[in-house]
C-alpha cells in the first residue's frame, strides 16, 4: 500500500531531514502549493500563520513574500510558488477550489478543515500520479473514509488531526451542574466530522443516563430555529461539537439560549460571547505540524506514504464570565475552579489558551534547533512495517 523508510538513525535525519529546498535542489522547477481552506475564522488564522511562520522559518518565503501572503494573495516566488484559496465556508465552492487547484497543476495540497480534507482526498484517489496532500484541522479521518489507519491511507496523502477526549466533558457538565438530566447537541450541517461527534455523545448519554437532543443548521440564519427547537425539547444545556464552518451563527445561538449553557469544544468560542470552552484547544499547534510536514516534503526528506497521520491530543476548559453574565447565566464556583482560562470583567487570567501574539509565534532558536526538534518529531512519525502490520491485524479483526 506504501513504500517504507528503512529506520534511520536520529543523527542522521537531524542532519539531512529538513533543508531548505534551495540547498538541495536549487536548479528544479519551482513546486506549487496550493493552501485551501473552507474559511477564514478567528482560529484557522492561527493555523495560517504557524504554516507560514514555519516556510519563513526555513527560508522558504521572504519577508516581503510572507506580506503578501499575509494578504491572502498568491506567491509566484523565487524558491515556491503558492496558490492561496479561500472557498468562504460554502462547499460547492470547496469543490470548485480544490479542482481548479489540480488544474493548476499543483505539486503539493494543503488542506484545512474536514470538509476541505475530504474533497481533496476524493479528488486524487483516482489519479495515477496524485499531488502530495498534507491536512489539518481535520477531525475523525478513519470514522470519514479519509483513511483506515494512522499508516493505513492514500500513499500521497498525511495530516495531522484534532483528537478531542470527548470524555472529559462529564467532568465539565458536572461541575457546572451535576443534576443535568438533558442536553442539546447543535450540529453544523456541512462538517462531515459531525458525525463523530454524535456517534460518541449518543454513547455517553446511554452511559449517564442522560436524554440528548439533536438539531442542525445548514446557514448561520438557521442557528436560533435550531437552538429554540432544543430548548422546547426541553434540554438544560447545549454543546456545540468541534466544527470547521463559520462561526457567524454563534450570536444566534447566544441569545436564542439565555440562561442555558452552551459548551463550545473550540476554546476561541469564548471570545464571540460562548460562556464555557471544553474541549480542543491548538489551531496554531496544528500548523506547526503541517508545517513541518510541508517543509520536510519540500526538502525531499520526507516521505509522505510512510509519514502516519499525527494525532493531536488534549483538553482544556475555559470559561468567560462576562458572556455569562450578559446572559443571566451563573457559573458554578466548581467550573470556575476547573478553568484553564478565565475572561472576567474583561481581563484574561490563566495561559493555558492560544492568544495571538502570544503563545502563538515561533519559538526563538537557532534553525540548527528547530532542524533537530522538526527532525525528531517527524521521525516519530515514520510507519514502520511491524505498525503497518499491526494495524492491519487491529482493522481485519473488526470486519
Amino acid at each position: 500500500m506504501m513504500n517504507t523508510l528503512k529506520k534511520l538513525g536520529l543523527l542522521g535525519i537531524v542532519l539531512a531531514l529538513l533543508l531548505p529546498m534551495a540547498l538541495v535542489a536549487a536548479d528544479d522547477e519551482l513546486p506549487t502549493v496550493a493552501y485551501l481552506r473552507y474559511g477564514q475564522g478567528r482560529s484557522v488564522v492561527l493555523t495560517d500563520k504557524a504554516i507560514l511562520d514555519m516556510l519563513e522559518a526555513y527560508a522558504y518565503i521572504s519577508a516581503e513574500e510572507r506580506a503578501v501572503l499575509d494578504g491572502n494573495n498568491d506567491l509566484h516566488g523565487e524558491k515556491i510558488n503558492i496558490l492561496y484559496r479561500d472557498a468562504g465556508f460554502d462547499l460547492a465552492t470547496a469543490n470548485l477550489m480544490v479542482a481548479d487547484a489540480l488544474d493548476e497543476g499543483a505539486d503539493v495540497l494543503v488542506t484545512i478543515s474536514t470538509e476541505v480534507g475530504l474533497i481533496a482526498a476524493a479528488a486524487t484517489a483516482a489519479m495515477e500520479d496524485p499531488p502530495a496532500m498534507i491536512f489539518a484541522i481535520l477531525t475523525a479521518p478513519y470514522m470519514t473514509g479519509l483513511a483506515d489507519a494512522s499508516c493505513l491511507k492514500p500513499a500521497n496523502v498525511t495530516g495531522t488531526q484534532m483528537d478531542i477526549d470527548f470524555s472529559r466533558f462529564d467532568e465539565v457538565r458536572k461541575a457546572q451542574n451535576p443534576d443535568l438530566k438533558a442536553f442539546g447537541l447543535l450540529l453544523d450541517a456541512n462538517d462531515p466530522s459531525q458525525l463523530f461527534a454524535v456517534q460518541v455523545m449518543t454513547a455517553y448519554a446511554a452511559q449517564n443516563g442522560l436524554r440528548m437532543e439533536t438539531a442542525s443548521a445548514i446557514k448561520a440564519a438557521d442557528y436560533a430555529l435550531a437552538t429554540e427547537s432544543l430548548l422546547d425539547k426541553g434540554v438544560e444545556a447545549i454543546l456545540l461539537p468541534a466544527r470547521t464552518g463559520s462561526s457567524a451563527g454563534l450570536p444566534a445561538i447566544i441569545e436564542a439560549a439565555h440562561g442555558i449553557p452552551i459548551y463550545s469544544n473550540i476554546m476561541t468560542d469564548i471570545f464571540s460571547g460562548i460562556p464555557i470552552g471544553a474541549g480542543f484547544q491548538g489551531w496554531y499547534g496544528e500548523g506547526l505540524i503541517a508545517g513541518r510536514m510541508l517543509v520536510g516534503h519540500l526538502s525531499g526528506r520526507m516521505d509522505i506514504a510512510a509519514t502516519a497521520i499525527n494525532a493531536s491530543s488534549g483538553f482544556t476548559v475555559a470559561v468567560n464570565l462576562d458572556a455569562a453574565a450578559a446572559m443571566d447565566l451563573e457559573i458554578s464556583e466548581d467550573l470556575q475552579a476547573l478553568a484553564d482560562f478565565v475572561i472576567e470583567a474583561g481581563a484574561e487570567t490563566g495561559d493555558e489558551i492560544e492568544i495571538p501574539g502570544v503563545n502563538t509565534v515561533l519559538e526563538d532558536i537557532s534553525l540548527e534547533e528547530r532542524m533537530a526538534q522538526d527532525a525528531e518529531f517527524l521521525a516519530g512519525l515514520q510507519c514502520s512495517p511491524e505498525m503497518i502490520a499491526e494495524q492491519q491485524a487491529a482493522l481485519a479483526a473488526t470486519e
